[in-house]
């Protein structure tokens, strides 16, 4: 256990002198762990690799400041979880949060894993709560574009009023959304985050 922690230690000591070999060697040797825990937060595989390959960068950025007395591992997730929280903010403040929604987290759940389970079904509850916060106009709006699939232009003459105000509408129930959703994002990622030990 020893020698292993000083084996540990050399590498870094190589990686903060710029050994590029010696920062794959740690990559390989934490890679599958820290995309299992970011998928686990996440639920979506590309955003799982996206922070994958940013955390390990940001350890090459700023390789020269590792530290030889803390534990690299949990610099490591630190780093990753910060990521996984801007990731969830963004989704959160970006104006296409549509995007979030048909997202893995919202669509592409896997059936067999009962924690994805629990995470898309609350989610559509909250969904389903905050819709009531919409007005009927609103609501018809949102269920036509963002669950039907409909085109601005076919709800606009569906419902007889013009494109623009289609989109006015739409984007007011959006915010809506947003706003109501937004404790959810930030309860379950808390949540998961607990149950997670680095």
């Amino acid at each position: 256990m020893i020698v292993e922690k000083h084996l540990h230690i050399d590498l870094i000591k190589k990686v903060k002198q710029g050994s590029y070999e010696d920062f794959t060697r740690l990559y390989f040797m934490y890679a599958d762990l820290l995309y299992g825990f970011v998928l686990n937060l996440t639920k979506s595989p590309d955003d799982a690799e996206d922070i994958l390959q940013e955390t390990f960068l940001r350890i090459w950025q700023t390789k020269e400041n590792l530290s030889l007395e803390t534990s690299f591992k949990s610099y490591l997730y630190t780093i990753a979880h910060n990521l996984i929280i801007d990731s969830f903010r963004k989704k959160i403040d970006s104006v296409a949060f549509e995007v979030y929604i048909q997202s893995d987290a919202y669509q592409n759940y896997t059936e067999n894993n009962t924690e994805n389970e629990v995470y898309f079904d609350e989610f559509l509850d909250k969904l389903n709560e905050a819709k009531k916060k919409l007005s009927s106009r609103q609501l018809v709006i949102f269920e036509l574009s963002r669950e039907k699939g409909c085109s601005i232009k076919d709800i606009a003459e569906k419902m007889g009023v013009s494109e623009k105000t289609v989109k006015n509408q739409l984007t007011l129930a959006l915010k809506t959304l947003k706003s109501e959703l937004s404790l959810l994002h930030y309860l379950l990622l808390v949540l998961l985050l607990v149950r997670n030990e680095f």
